[in-house]
């Protein structure tokens, strides 16, 4: 986990999950990648799975893809699977790269710990 008040300026790459709530200047490489409401990275992100409810300025490139309500992406996208909820926003260009395997139509984005899944509009793209 990454804190609000922590700025990185720099890439990160981990072998495991990571949840960013500050600020990140570098490129970011994990297993899952969580960004919360206030974070922000100026940079590309290349993750299995991406939730992003903060703002991104850089590339993407993933399997599955969150885009959550009040969320800002400036930067091209690859996806395997996408949902963007209402409210969302993406300036950039996005391209569906072909599934390794089919795991059904459902998004295998985690649920942050402690936080009940709410209930919101959702438009998905695939």
């Amino acid at each position: 986990m990454i804190g609000a008040d922590i700025v990185i300026t720099g890439n990160i790459e981990a072998s495991v999950d990571l949840h960013i709530e500050g600020r990140v200047n570098g490129d970011v490489r994990c297993a899952t990648l969580i960004l919360g409401g206030n974070s922000s990275v100026n940079g590309s992100i290349h993750a299995e799975r991406v939730r992003v409810s903060g703002m991104v300025e850089g590339a993407i490139d993933t399997r599955d893809l969150a885009i959550e309500a009040g969320a800002l992406v400036t930067g091209d996208i690859i996806y395997e699977r996408l949902r963007i909820a209402n409210g969302g926003c993406v300036e950039g260009t996005m391209k569906r790269k072909a599934p390794v395997e089919d795991e059904g139509s459902k998004l295998k984005l985690v649920e942050p710990q402690g936080q009940p899944r709410q209930q919101q509009e959702v438009i998905v793209i695939e």
